[in-house]
């Protein structure tokens, strides 16, 4: 029997604003305080909206931060330096300052339809991977891209993908191994990459989009490499969010979290709390009917829930 683990309400955003769609809770591990903050986006406050947020939440008071971004934000990432992130938006990849909430120097540009913008990202050895998605999330006009910080250029290493969403790297001796998320056709693939990220040398998939119970979302590594945590966005009129871990040798489902009140589960992160590794989930309320959100009542809000990790 699969082990089933139901997460509870740890942070509550406030505002429809950032309930609306939070993505990317990474782990800040480079603060300087003795606490790793959480830093998250609100891709867009509220439908229609073509600005969103790089927000901070320290995870010890539940006190968050909120910084306002002239763009929509698919996600950010952490730099040498801290205090500054890599945030990608719109268009394009940029610092940000969090002393300051400043978007800073634009680090690239990507040539895209005007009907895709970036969408979620990771930083990795060498640049960073980050996906695209279109602006309905219904036509293949995203891609999958590498942006290399040694050159400045930005390869595209797939394209048709429909909303490039959660990504896991791991590397060896002779390339590197991607498990990559477009959530819209429910594809969790495999791409096997040579060892400068310059091109996909093999594809297969980690497990055929029947299998899966809605649309794959966000995506984090379990600590061994061998699986991985893959949050579920449900759009029916369901009251329960789902995310699982999924092992990558067979697509076998090793564990399940429940989300209550929550059905549209964004993104997850790990992080440790009480001496213990737990599971930190962001959910939205994305598109929600008003009967839908009526019985949704933490539809938008952060979960935390227990691992075996």
């Amino acid at each position: 029997m699969i082990p089933r683990i139901v997460a509870e309400c740890f942070f509550d955003p406030a505002t429809e604003d950032l309930r609306y769609l939070p993505e990317c809770p990474r782990l800040l591990r480079h603060s300087s305080g003795a606490a790793m903050p959480l830093a998250w986006v609100a891709i867009q406050h509220g439908k229609g909206a073509e600005q969103g947020s790089v927000n901070v939440l320290d995870l010890a008071t539940r006190t968050n931060t909120s910084f306002p971004i002239n763009g929509r934000p698919g996600f950010l990432a952490e730099t040498d330096e801290p205090g500054v992130l890599v945030v990608g938006f719109e268009h394009q990849l940029a610092y940000f300052d969090l002393a300051t909430g400043a978007v800073g120097e634009t680090i690239a540009r990507i040539d895209t339809s005007p009907r895709a913008i970036i969408n979620d990202g990771l930083a990795v050895e060498g640049g960073v991977v980050f996906g695209t998605k279109d602006l309905d999330c219904k036509l293949p006009v995203g891609a999958l891209y590498f942006f290399d910080w040694a050159t400045g250029e930005v390869r595209v290493l797939a394209d048709k993908q429909t909303c490039s969403n959660g990504k896991v790297l791991m590397r060896d001796v002779e390339g590197a191994t991607l498990i990559d998320i477009d959530s819209t056709p429910k594809r969790l693939h495999r791409y096997r990459l040579d060892r400068g990220l310059q091109r996909i040398v093999e594809r297969s998939v980690v497990k055929p989009p029947h299998r899966l119970p809605a649309f794959p979302d966000g995506m984090r590594p379990s600590p061994d490499g061998e699986s991985v945590v893959v949050a579920f966005y449900n759009g029916a009129d369901l009251s329960d969010g789902l995310v699982q871990q999924i092992r990558l040798e067979d697509g076998a489902v090793l564990c399940e979290w429940i989300v209550p009140g929550s059905p549209r589960v964004t993104c997850p992160e790990l992080v440790r709390m009480d001496g213990k590794v737990k599971l930190l989930l962001t959910t939205a309320v994305e598109g929600m009917p008003e009967a839908i959100r009526a019985h949704t009542p933490g539809a938008g809000c952060f979960y935390i829930a227990e691992t075996m990790l």
